[in-house]
């Protein structure tokens, strides 16, 4: 599995061989990133590529300095699992 920014859209892709299993959805204004999606398809959950894509999308955030909300629940859940990232939250 390999995930894939796609800037001009706003996501990140999960892919395993050349098919998307799993999606996050973001915007940014002003300085902000609002991830406002992440899902994964049925028969992949359970093994974290939710967590590794929005793990991803605050790494991005944090190399372009910018704060990062977390409107989607799955978000605000790695946010709690990960209380080193909290210093990207808006």
């Amino acid at each position: 599995m390999e995930l894939t920014h796609v800037a001009d859209s706003g996501r990140w892709l999960a892919v395993n061989d050349e098919i998307q299993i799993g999606e996050l959805i973001y915007q940014v204004e002003d300085n902000v990133m609002t991830i406002s999606h992440a899902e994964v398809e049925p028969f992949y959950r359970g093994n974290k590529i939710a967590e590794e894509l929005v793990l991803a999308a605050i790494r991005q955030a944090r190399e372009n300095a910018w704060k990062v909300v977390p409107a989607c629940s799955f978000a605000k859940t790695v946010f709690e699992r990960y209380p080193g990232e909290q210093d990207v939250l808006a």
